[in-house]
């Protein structure tokens, strides 16, 4: 692969490419690329280190695929950028470069805090206004800056660089990540960083000389002035003129190893040149530090790296769980997009940042690049997406709306959709105010999702709406909620092209006005299970009209099937019938085991659908039971306890379901069994009320070994047979069937105590069968 991706032709060269590689996937498969060159160096350090390198790639088995490839002489690094679909990342695991893994993202929350202490600032009021072409959040150009990267001894030492001779590992470290952080800026900005022949100056490999404070204070702030005071007096040589130095970079930043904190310095500042005072901080005064003390990979580069840079070129925060006033707090709770807070707060939507920016976050850097003339233009030839989001409509309340734009796009790029709330928050919507809420008349209701394909966005998501509900969870607080009250929504729909590394983007807005005293639309039939149509037979939908009726485009409405579950709606059962709660239509030739029906104003966005599956065709309905295992296994020796004394373990379960059944199995090997005790502890159990559930406990068999089911339809317990035979009854029945109609979510713990022997091995396997009827048709 390296031989072939020296040939790949640099992208701005108008060269096409024959360079194709196969980058294995998460599927398992070989997945081919379009490689062009597109280095993260200038000139002069690319021939300083020509084994290090960047390439792009333009997916062919996925033309939605952007893969973003860093070379050095100990392997490659890489990310495949997705569409309707987790991104993927191709990682060493063996020193020498020659094992990889190939996984889908899905960043955890860190272990420990990351604060972005970057003092919010508005970069001008009018941003939403500073193009003259409405619509239009590209300029046709591609920027390229000159970033000048220094970091920590820390950081050097992190990947093994203790002196200049170790240089490369260095700026093979800054490769890696830097390709990553392009790939997102080129996508949504056209924005791309070039890391100046000068920062080999400022690396620094010894912790006790270099010009930063320990990781305790400098990633509370002292950085910022620190790596300031440092561009401008050495990068460019030591102890070289300020004028020199600004005049060598238009964007710094600094790369620290621990310490959970990041600052930009200034929001907006790129190619603000320094000053003599000390103190001051400009362009070159941002920096990240992870919370983990892992400076690499995707957590990083994506939620630390991208959002300081973000700053720097000009984006607030879009989180409101804290309230900033600068017009750009647009997503609820933490926020999901990559200027928001996802993971590290008590607000969290989910637990990482999504590998993009919000909406708003793209008008304030396109805004404030306006202004801007240090940068490199090269001219973009293909033009951006031209976006219809559509006419403002009037919904009734608590029911379900969808929103469709259309886009055209001259310069034959693979359009993807991202419809967004676009009305900022206040100060009184912080805290647990800041998650979705039916009741709220203002600020975010509504959470960012991923770019995909559909120009079509369901509110809230089809997974709800099919369930019922008119709300969506998020990680610890609601994300999505219909509103039960009066108020204005705004949305704002943004089409990015996907060129890769000369994206351009369009975008339209929406408004969409909740009456608070019409409505709900709700569907009332086909909501029971086991319903089978016959094709050609008629069948009667009924529905609550609720005054919809009288909202403007409300008066007819359209009937639809899908015949997938929900996904899609292409067949319609009837077209622009009144809207009077009932109508008879004849069941289509069709046959499929999951059907839904939609009741859709004619004219309007607003929706509901039924609750259960429909079967059309020669189906039986046939009730069925399903149960989850969760399998917790203890493979370790436990010794000998004293009286009263328990080796104790949990394990977390997240899933919610109402339980009618709980069965337990234990497998344990010791020599007499009868020396174990097991006693469990279920979630609504309050240990300090003395309840807990003995599953095995004071038993009195000298047998070796225990291989059992425990269910409260079992048999007593005989001694002959702890490894055969029948399901014995727990200790602890009463408790057991207590459980039934519990909720399954919560942490259940076990708890194992030894008697006069050391036990050799356990195993302990619990599955809780949470028994749900579901529908089944058979055909």
């Amino acid at each position: 692969m390296t031989r072939s991706l020296l040939a790949a032709p640099e992208r701005n060269s108008g060269d096409y490419s024959t360079v194709i590689v196969e980058i294995p996937n998460a599927s398992g498969n070989l997945e081919k690329f379009r490689m062009y060159e597109a280095s993260n160096f200038d000139s002069d350090l690319q021939a300083q280190f020509p084994g290090i390198r960047s390439y792009v790639g333009e997916g062919i088995d996925d033309k939605f695929a952007r893969l973003r490839l860093s070379l050095d002489p100990k392997g490659i690094q890489g990310v495949i950028f997705r569409t309707g679909k987790r991104n993927e990342f191709l990682e060493p695991i063996s020193k020498n470069g020659e094992v990889y893994a190939v996984y889908s993202s899905g960043r955890e929350k860190g272990k420990l805090p990351f604060t972005c202490s970057t003092q919010e600032q508005t970069l001008a009021s009018d941003f939403s206004d500073r193009f003259s072409e409405v619509g239009r959040s590209s300029a046709s150009q591609l920027l390229t800056f000159r970033l000048a990267l220094s970091c920590t001894a820390e950081y050097a030492n992190y990947f093994g660089a203790t002196s200049a001779s170790d240089v490369a590992l260095v700026m093979a470290a800054y490769n890696a990540t830097m390709t990553r952080v392009n790939g997102v800026f080129e996508n949504d900005f056209a924005i791309h960083m070039n890391i100046v022949s000068q920062s080999t100056n400022v690396i620094y490999y010894n912790a006790s000389t270099d010009p930063y404070s320990d990781a305790s204070s400098g990633a509370s702030g002292a950085w910022n002035t620190e790596l300031q005071n440092t561009l401008s007096s050495s990068l460019t040589g030591a102890s070289t003129s300020i004028t020199a130095n600004n005049a060598a970079y238009d964007v710094g930043h600094l790369f620290g190893a621990s310490g959970g904190g990041g600052n930009a310095g200034c929001i907006g500042c790129v190619c603000v040149n320094d000053t003599l005072s000390p103190l001051d901080e400009n362009k070159g005064s941002g920096f990240t530090s992870p919370a983990d003390g892992v400076p690499a990979g995707d957590n990083f580069d994506i939620d630390y790296v991208a959002h300081e840079m973000g700053h720097q070129f000009g984006a607030n925060h879009t989180f409101s769980m804290s309230y900033e006033g600068y017009g750009a707090n647009m997503e609820v709770g933490s926020g999901s997009t990559i200027m928001g807070y996802a993971g590290i707060t008590s607000q969290d939507v989910q637990s990482h940042s999504d590998d993009y920016f919000h909406a708003v976050s793209i008008a304030q850097v396109q805004s404030n690049m306006a202004t801007k003339s240090c940068p490199t233009s090269t001219a973009i030839t293909h033009g951006a997406p031209v976006v219809n989001a559509g006419a403002d409509y009037t919904i009734p309340k608590s029911t379900p709306f969808m929103l469709t734009g259309s886009a055209t796009d001259i310069g034959g790029g693979n359009l993807t959709y991202c419809w967004e709330q676009y009305d900022d928050s206040s100060g009184t919507l912080t805290g647990a105010n800041s998650a979705a809420s039916e009741t709220k008349t203002s600020g975010p209701n509504w959470r960012s999702y991923d770019p995909v394909t559909s120009p079509t966005r369901y509110f809230p998501n089809m997974t709800s709406v099919l369930s019922g509900s008119t709300t969506t969870d998020g990680d610890a607080i609601l994300v999505e909620a219909l509103s039960s009250v009066a108020r204005t929504l705004s949305f704002r729909l943004t089409v990015r092209d996907n060129v890769v590394g000369q994206g351009q983007t369009g975008y339209d807005n929406v408004i969409v006005t909740v009456s608070g005293t019409k409505g709900p639309l709700t569907v009332t039939s086909q909501n029971t299970t086991g319903i089978v149509w016959t094709p050609g037979t008629t069948e009667t939908i009924t529905w609550t009209v609720n005054n919809t009726n009288t909202i403007s485009g409300g008066d007819n409405v359209d009937i639809l099937l899908s015949t997938d579950g929900g996904q899609t709606w292409g067949t319609t059962l009837v077209s622009a019938t009144a809207n009077d709660g009932s109508e008879t239509i004849t069941v289509p030739n069709v046959t499929a085991a999951n059907c839904r029906v939609m009741v859709k104003a004619s004219a309007n966005i607003f929706f509901n659908v039924n609750l259960q599956n429909i079967a059309v065709g020669d189906y039986t309905y046939q009730a069925q039971n399903v149960c989850e295992d969760y399998t917790f296994n203890l493979n370790a020796s436990i010794a000998e306890s004293t009286a009263n004394s328990y080796a104790g373990y949990n394990l977390p379960i997240t899933d919610s379901f109402v339980i009618t059944d709980i069965n337990y199995y234990a497998d344990v090997t010791h020599p007499s069994i009868g020396q174990v005790n097991i006693l469990l502890k279920q979630p609504w159990e309050d240990t300090s009320a003395g309840l807990i559930t003995a599953l095995w406990y004071n038993n009195t068999c000298t047998t070796a070994d225990l291989d059992k089911w425990f269910d409260t339809s079992g048999v007593a317990v005989d001694c002959a047979q702890t490894t055969t035979g029948s399901d014995f009854v727990p200790y602890s029945i009463g408790n057991i069937n207590a459980g039934v109609g519990q909720n399954s979510a919560g942490t259940w713990g076990f708890t194992i105590k030894m008697v006069l022997l050391t036990v050799q091995m356990v195993f302990l396997i619990l599955l809780l069968f949470s028994y749900v009827m579901q529908n089944m048709y058979l055909y």
